[in-house]
Protein backbone atom coordinates (compact mmCIF):
# COMPACT_ATOMS: atom_id res chain seq x y z
CA UNK A 1 0.00 0.00 0.00
CA UNK A 2 2.76 2.33 0.82
CA UNK A 3 4.48 1.54 -2.46
CA UNK A 4 1.36 2.18 -4.44
CA UNK A 5 0.86 5.51 -2.69
CA UNK A 6 4.43 6.43 -3.39
CA UNK A 7 3.94 5.75 -7.12
CA UNK A 8 0.75 7.84 -7.31
CA UNK A 9 2.20 10.98 -5.83
CA UNK A 10 4.73 11.71 -8.54
CA UNK A 11 2.04 11.13 -11.14
CA UNK A 12 -0.24 13.67 -9.46
CA UNK A 13 2.48 16.27 -9.41
CA UNK A 14 3.29 15.63 -13.07
CA UNK A 15 -0.32 16.05 -14.04
CA UNK A 16 -0.53 19.31 -12.24
CA UNK A 17 2.60 20.55 -14.00
CA UNK A 18 1.18 19.50 -17.37
CA UNK A 19 -2.07 21.32 -16.64
CA UNK A 20 -0.19 24.49 -15.66
CA UNK A 21 1.95 24.26 -18.82
CA UNK A 22 -1.14 23.83 -21.00
CA UNK A 23 -2.76 26.89 -19.42
CA UNK A 24 0.42 28.94 -20.07
CA UNK A 25 0.54 27.84 -23.67
CA UNK A 26 -3.12 28.75 -24.15
CA UNK A 27 -2.58 32.20 -22.62
CA UNK A 28 0.50 32.82 -24.78
CA UNK A 29 -1.39 31.71 -27.89
CA UNK A 30 -4.27 34.06 -27.10
CA UNK A 31 -1.84 36.99 -26.59
CA UNK A 32 -0.06 36.18 -29.84
CA UNK A 33 -3.37 36.10 -31.74
CA UNK A 34 -4.38 39.48 -30.30
CA UNK A 35 -1.03 40.99 -31.37
CA UNK A 36 -1.30 39.59 -34.88
CA UNK A 37 1.61 37.22 -34.43
CA UNK A 38 -0.37 34.17 -35.15
CA UNK A 39 -1.04 32.77 -38.57
CA UNK A 40 -3.13 34.64 -41.20
CA UNK A 41 -6.85 34.60 -40.74
CA UNK A 42 -8.81 32.26 -42.80
CA UNK A 43 -9.57 33.79 -46.24
CA UNK A 44 -13.16 34.67 -46.75
CA UNK A 45 -14.51 33.57 -50.07
CA UNK A 46 -17.20 35.43 -52.00
CA UNK A 47 -19.47 33.47 -54.22
CA UNK A 48 -21.03 35.27 -57.18
CA UNK A 49 -24.16 34.00 -58.73
CA UNK A 50 -25.07 34.67 -62.37
CA UNK A 51 -28.71 34.60 -63.25
CA UNK A 52 -29.76 33.93 -66.77
CA UNK A 53 -32.11 36.66 -68.03
CA UNK A 54 -35.15 35.47 -69.77
CA UNK A 55 -35.16 36.48 -73.47
CA UNK A 56 -37.93 38.87 -74.51
CA UNK A 57 -40.84 37.32 -76.30
CA UNK A 58 -40.44 37.29 -80.06
CA UNK A 59 -43.27 38.99 -81.88
CA UNK A 60 -44.29 37.15 -84.94
CA UNK A 61 -44.97 39.19 -88.10
CA UNK A 62 -48.61 39.69 -88.93
CA UNK A 63 -50.03 37.34 -91.47
CA UNK A 64 -50.08 38.68 -95.02
CA UNK A 65 -53.33 40.28 -96.10
CA UNK A 66 -55.67 38.32 -98.10
CA UNK A 67 -55.22 38.75 -101.83
CA UNK A 68 -57.89 40.95 -103.31
CA UNK A 69 -58.13 40.64 -107.05
CA UNK A 70 -58.13 43.96 -108.95
CA UNK A 71 -60.77 44.28 -111.56
CA UNK A 72 -60.46 46.66 -114.47
CA UNK A 73 -63.43 48.68 -115.62
CA UNK A 74 -63.65 50.59 -118.84
CA UNK A 75 -65.60 53.83 -119.16
CA UNK A 76 -67.03 54.89 -122.47
CA UNK A 77 -66.91 58.66 -123.00
CA UNK A 78 -69.58 60.29 -125.13
CA UNK A 79 -68.59 61.58 -128.50
CA UNK A 80 -67.76 65.29 -128.57
CA UNK A 81 -69.22 67.02 -131.58
CA UNK A 82 -66.64 68.84 -133.66
CA UNK A 83 -68.96 71.21 -135.47
CA UNK A 84 -69.85 73.46 -132.55
CA UNK A 85 -70.95 77.02 -133.25
CA UNK A 86 -70.30 79.87 -130.82
CA UNK A 87 -72.11 83.16 -130.81
CA UNK A 88 -69.78 86.14 -130.61
CA UNK A 89 -70.93 89.07 -128.42
CA UNK A 90 -71.99 92.20 -130.15
CA UNK A 91 -69.13 94.66 -130.51
CA UNK A 92 -70.15 98.15 -129.45
CA UNK A 93 -68.39 100.82 -131.44
CA UNK A 94 -68.16 104.42 -130.38
CA UNK A 95 -68.46 105.94 -126.88
CA UNK A 96 -70.81 104.60 -124.20
CA UNK A 97 -74.40 105.79 -124.51
CA UNK A 98 -74.26 107.82 -121.29
CA UNK A 99 -71.26 109.91 -122.41
CA UNK A 100 -71.91 112.50 -125.10
CA UNK A 101 -69.66 112.06 -128.06
CA UNK A 102 -67.64 115.14 -129.05
CA UNK A 103 -66.08 114.98 -132.47
CA UNK A 104 -63.58 117.82 -132.05
CA UNK A 105 -62.78 118.46 -128.36
CA UNK A 106 -61.20 121.83 -127.54
CA UNK A 107 -57.43 121.88 -127.26
CA UNK A 108 -56.27 122.73 -123.74
CA UNK A 109 -53.20 124.96 -123.85
CA UNK A 110 -50.22 123.70 -121.79
CA UNK A 111 -49.84 125.24 -118.36
CA UNK A 112 -47.29 128.00 -118.18
CA UNK A 113 -44.08 127.27 -116.27
CA UNK A 114 -43.78 129.78 -113.44
CA UNK A 115 -40.54 130.47 -111.52
CA UNK A 116 -40.53 132.95 -108.63
CA UNK A 117 -37.94 135.46 -107.51
CA UNK A 118 -34.73 133.89 -106.20
CA UNK A 119 -31.28 135.08 -105.00
CA UNK A 120 -28.72 136.00 -107.62
CA UNK A 121 -25.38 134.26 -106.86
CA UNK A 122 -23.58 136.99 -108.84
CA UNK A 123 -24.97 139.71 -106.51
CA UNK A 124 -25.11 138.56 -102.84
CA UNK A 125 -27.43 140.70 -100.71
CA UNK A 126 -25.53 143.36 -98.74
CA UNK A 127 -26.20 144.03 -95.02
CA UNK A 128 -28.03 147.19 -93.96
CA UNK A 129 -26.21 149.83 -91.94
CA UNK A 130 -26.17 149.17 -88.17
CA UNK A 131 -25.83 152.64 -86.67
CA UNK A 132 -23.48 153.30 -83.76
CA UNK A 133 -26.34 154.61 -81.64
CA UNK A 134 -28.36 151.38 -82.11
CA UNK A 135 -25.30 149.31 -81.16
CA UNK A 136 -24.54 151.51 -78.14
CA UNK A 137 -28.13 151.21 -76.90
CA UNK A 138 -28.12 147.43 -77.50
CA UNK A 139 -31.05 147.48 -79.93
CA UNK A 140 -31.46 144.37 -82.14
CA UNK A 141 -34.26 142.51 -83.91
CA UNK A 142 -35.55 140.91 -87.13
CA UNK A 143 -37.51 142.65 -89.88
CA UNK A 144 -39.59 140.99 -92.60
CA UNK A 145 -39.56 143.11 -95.73
CA UNK A 146 -41.24 142.74 -99.15
CA UNK A 147 -39.37 143.96 -102.21
CA UNK A 148 -40.80 144.56 -105.68
CA UNK A 149 -38.32 142.99 -108.11
CA UNK A 150 -38.37 144.33 -111.66
CA UNK A 151 -37.72 142.19 -114.76
CA UNK A 152 -34.12 143.43 -114.75
CA UNK A 153 -33.62 142.16 -111.16
CA UNK A 154 -33.48 145.56 -109.45
CA UNK A 155 -35.69 146.47 -106.48
CA UNK A 156 -38.18 149.18 -107.42
CA UNK A 157 -39.95 149.35 -104.04
CA UNK A 158 -39.80 147.87 -100.53
CA UNK A 159 -42.18 147.79 -97.57
CA UNK A 160 -42.14 146.52 -93.96
CA UNK A 161 -44.23 143.41 -93.23
CA UNK A 162 -43.01 142.85 -89.64
CA UNK A 163 -41.00 145.50 -87.78
CA UNK A 164 -37.93 145.03 -85.57
CA UNK A 165 -39.50 147.36 -83.04
CA UNK A 166 -37.01 150.11 -83.85
CA UNK A 167 -37.83 152.56 -86.65
CA UNK A 168 -34.16 153.34 -87.33
CA UNK A 169 -33.37 149.65 -88.03
CA UNK A 170 -36.46 149.29 -90.25
CA UNK A 171 -35.52 152.36 -92.33
CA UNK A 172 -31.93 151.09 -92.70
CA UNK A 173 -33.18 147.78 -94.15
CA UNK A 174 -35.61 149.47 -96.58
CA UNK A 175 -32.94 151.90 -97.78
CA UNK A 176 -30.36 149.13 -98.36
CA UNK A 177 -32.87 147.04 -100.35
CA UNK A 178 -33.82 149.87 -102.68
CA UNK A 179 -30.27 151.07 -103.17
CA UNK A 180 -28.12 147.97 -103.58
CA UNK A 181 -30.05 144.72 -103.77
CA UNK A 182 -30.19 142.67 -107.01
CA UNK A 183 -32.14 139.42 -107.46
CA UNK A 184 -33.13 137.04 -110.26
CA UNK A 185 -36.60 138.07 -111.46
CA UNK A 186 -39.64 135.83 -111.69
CA UNK A 187 -40.28 134.21 -115.09
CA UNK A 188 -43.28 132.85 -116.97
CA UNK A 189 -42.25 130.36 -119.65
CA UNK A 190 -38.78 131.88 -119.50
CA UNK A 191 -39.99 135.48 -119.83
CA UNK A 192 -39.13 137.69 -116.78
CA UNK A 193 -41.80 139.82 -115.14
CA UNK A 194 -42.12 141.99 -112.01
CA UNK A 195 -43.14 140.34 -108.72
CA UNK A 196 -43.21 141.00 -104.97
CA UNK A 197 -40.82 138.87 -102.89
CA UNK A 198 -40.50 138.52 -99.10
CA UNK A 199 -37.13 138.54 -97.28
CA UNK A 200 -36.00 138.57 -93.65
CA UNK A 201 -33.17 140.72 -92.20
CA UNK A 202 -31.75 140.22 -88.68
CA UNK A 203 -29.79 142.81 -86.67
CA UNK A 204 -27.55 141.13 -84.03
CA UNK A 205 -25.05 142.83 -81.76
CA UNK A 206 -22.54 139.96 -81.64
CA UNK A 207 -21.94 140.38 -85.36
CA UNK A 208 -21.02 144.05 -84.93
CA UNK A 209 -18.72 143.92 -81.89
Amino acid sequence: MAAIAAQRRPLGALGRMSLVAAIHVAVLFAIARSLGIGGPPAEERMVATIEQAEPPPVELPPPPPEFIPVTSQSVVLPDVPTNLEFELPDVISGPPPDVPFIENPPVVPPQAQMIGVRPDPRHPLSKPEYSARMIREGNEGTIEVEVYVMPNGRVADARVVKSTGFAELDLAAIAEAKRNWRLLPATRDGVPYAQWHKLRVTFKLNEQR
